[in-house]
């Protein structure tokens, strides 16, 4: 029988993004993925090896919707977009606030070695992607020009973390998009300085 990879992949990836590393057992994958244990194996190797290629899907994804955050007209409301649609999503998929690198971090001891340097790689990844958003927002004057662009980078990727685990709290969009807007607001102000 022959498999779609991206087809395999996505259904993967909802499937660890629901249940976790651990809870997904080799039976639960065998049913999302509608493949034998055989095939599996012969694919994958094992199942971090399945959840390596999730992560870095998943990675790829992220970063590839923040470049369109990066290039647009206007970076600062491409952010604030990219943050609503992630964070208020339909209830059916209310998994998807959650961030799947973070999920990972939870499991950091029972994922594996190669597992654990591919969701490493991609937080980095995802760094410079919103570091590259800031520089963006600099360069079309919504952000003030002394704005620390690596440290602000790395506060707001800390930020949509923090917002990932709010919003999947919440049963209305409203609590969430007034945090978004006051982590916008939050961007644009002061930074401390740092002595070199």
């Amino acid at each position: 029988m022959k498999y779609n990879h991206d087809d395999v992949i996505e259904k993967a990836t909802t499937l660890f993004w629901q249940r976790g590393f651990q809870a997904a057992g080799m039976r639960d994958i065998q049913q999302a993925l509608d493949m034998r244990p055989g095939s599996i194996y012969a694919r994958f190797q094992s199942k971090e090896g399945l959840f390596k290629l999730v992560v870095e899907h998943y990675a790829q994804n992220s970063a590839s919707r923040l470049k369109q955050v990066d290039e647009a007209n206007s970076p600062l409301s491409a952010l604030r977009t990219f943050f609503s649609d992630a964070l208020t999503g339909p209830d059916e998929h209310r998994y998807m606030r959650q961030c799947l690198l973070i999920k990972s971090i939870a499991e950091f001891d029972v994922i594996g070695d190669v597992a654990q340097k591919a969701v490493l790689d991609s937080m980095s990844v995802l760094k410079t992607g919103f570091e590259d958003i800031v520089n963006a927002c600099i360069e079309k004057e919504e952000l003030p020009a002394h704005t620390p662009a690596e440290f602000a980078a790395e506060w707001l990727q800390n930020q949509f973390v923090g917002l990932r685990a709010f919003a999947l709290l919440q049963d209305s969009p409203n609590a969430v998009l007034k945090m978004i807007d006051k982590v916008l607001i939050d961007l644009k102000t002061q930074w401390p300085s740092f002595p070199h």
